[in-house]
């Protein structure tokens, strides 16, 4: 097994439990200053996102690489924005069918990562073009959908020149998925990078709550089971060499 696929394998069950985790700690240290409003901006990501209508959300600062939580009960499910730097490093990660094709670069990483769900086992379905937004955007995207028979997942994969995406629809089952795929389609829609002026511009900080505001809760939700194709997604730049280029 060569060291990406070892390293799915490592991480993919422990997610679990880590998102989890993310989510009590998160929901705990929530940044009005990111997140306002129904309106998420990162702005070392240079982007920003719409939370979809009735879903709660919390900005996951302490987990790193996980940008945004987002979860509804009945049915349950969960949708998180995750974050990395796209390296060399993880270019070069990529099996090289997937990095000589002629498909955009989302689909290349969702290549590398069917891959590796496959030989975990997993089904896994067809990669699909996403939305016309984020293309126009500058920001294409893709999708996939796979399951455990545990778990049912849709990811999709967006790149810019620096940085990695991933919106990862976590669901108990089958159904609960289908019924979550529209506000996970208009989330992605509202996927967009932020332009110079917005990324340097500073964050306001949010009013302090009034007397008697209660923190929010989530005892009752799944367990946080976003198997996210096992990448381990870092909080650090990317540097400044091409990630696109010749590979040892």
């Amino acid at each position: 097994m060569d060291r990406g696929g070892a390293r799915v394998a490592r991480l993919i069950v422990p997610l679990v439990l880590l998102a989890g985790l993310a989510i009590a700690v998160g929901l705990a240290r929530e940044s009005a200053a990111d997140l306002e409003n129904g309106v998420f901006t990162s702005r070392p990501d240079h982007l920003r996102l719409l939370v979809p209508r009735g879903w709660r959300s919390s900005e996951q600062s302490t987990y790193p690489g996980l940008r945004l939580w987002m979860a509804r009960s009945q049915p349950q499910g969960q949708i998180e924005l995750t974050s990395e730097a796209f390296t060399r490093e993880l270019y070069c990660s990529w099996p090289v069918p997937c990095r000589t094709s002629h498909e955009i670069l989302p689909a290349k990483y969702a290549c590398a990562l069917r891959a590796k769900l496959t030989a975990l086992r997993m089904h896994v379905g067809p990669t699909e073009a996403g939305p016309k937004e984020n293309e126009a955007a500058g920001l294409p995207s893709v999708w996939f959908e796979y399951d455990d028979g545990r778990h049912f997942l849709r990811q999709a994969i967006a790149i810019s020149s620096d940085r990695a995406f991933s919106l990862v629809l976590s669901a108990p089952t089958s159904d609960a998925r289908a019924t979550h795929t529209r506000p996970f389609e208009q989330a992605l829609r509202t996927l967009q990078l932020l332009t110079p002026e917005e990324a340097r511009s500073e964050p306001i900080d949010a009013a302090p709550p009034a007397p008697g505001d209660a923190a929010p809760t989530d005892a009752g939700l799944i367990d946080g089971a976003v198997l996210d194709g096992g990448v381990v997604f870092e909080s650090a730049p990317a540097p400044a060499i091409n990630p696109i280029g010749p590979c040892k």
